[in-house]
């Protein structure tokens, strides 16, 4: 996984969902999987 871009992503997703952690991880999974990400 781009680490950079996970981190930039993480920062975005605490910012536009506070307090709920499973939103901000739906946010950086689906927008990582839209750049061509594929997990292993």
């Amino acid at each position: 996984m781009p680490k950079a871009l996970e981190r930039k992503l993480k920062a975005q997703a605490r910012k536009k969902f506070p307090g709920n952690k499973k939103r901000q991880d739906k946010y950086v999974y689906g927008t990582l999987r839209k750049t061509g990400w594929k997990p292993k």
